[in-house]
């Protein structure tokens, strides 16, 4: 018994072997599709950094999990863009930069509903022209909140420079991701 137990430890790792390279994760996204996608956007280093590295593009299968990346990595943006708000806040004196503030905050809240929902519709991954219209909507609406956060600090008085223009760049940039991948998913 114990020299047939050998023989079957010794044949495991053998057929585990073999099952790997008769049956290849080949449902998976290939690593140079993902590069090759980064490369049509306007900003590729970028699209590399938060899409092509990202852990999970590992066990994308296709854009409508590359599509979950770029939604998700939108969402981080918009929460670290509200930790940020919170954490200046105490930092502005004048009236103006504490209404303008507010005006973010809300903007931010309304950005991180509208991703949230686009991310739950693309959850389902279904190919009608209806979830396709609410993704498109719902990342529109998104990117138009962090818009008119950034347009806030030039209305209503001086113009200041807005404390959140790091997070609005990126949002911008992960949308323009994105809307590239929509148009890969509508093809």
């Amino acid at each position: 018994m114990a020299k047939m137990l050998i023989k079957h430890k010794k044949i495991l790792p053998l057929l585990l072997l073999l099952v790997l390279f008769a049956f290849p994760m080949s449902n998976t996204m290939p690593i140079t599709d993902v590069h090759n996608f980064c490369k049509e956007t306007f900003e590729v280093d970028f699209c590399l950094k938060y899409i092509g590295s990202d852990q999970r593009m590992v066990a994308a299968r296709d854009f409508s999990d590359m599509f979950l990346i770029a939604i998700s990595e939108t969402q981080i943006q918009v929460t670290n863009a509200i930790t940020h708000i919170n954490n200046i806040r105490q930092s502005l004196n004048d009236p103006l930069g504490k209404n303008r503030i507010g005006v973010c905050e809300e903007k931010y809240e309304v950005a991180a509903t509208s991703f949230h929902k686009a991310w739950e519709v693309g959850q389902k991954k279904s190919n009608s022209s209806t979830d396709r219209m609410e993704i498109t909507r719902s990342t529109q609406a998104g990117f138009d909140a962090v818009c008119e956060c950034e347009d806030e600090w030039s209305k209503h008085g001086p113009r200041q420079e807005s404390p959140l223009t790091f997070y609005y760049h990126n949002v911008l940039k992960l949308c323009q991701i994105t809307r590239l991948i929509i148009s890969k998913l509508e093809a």
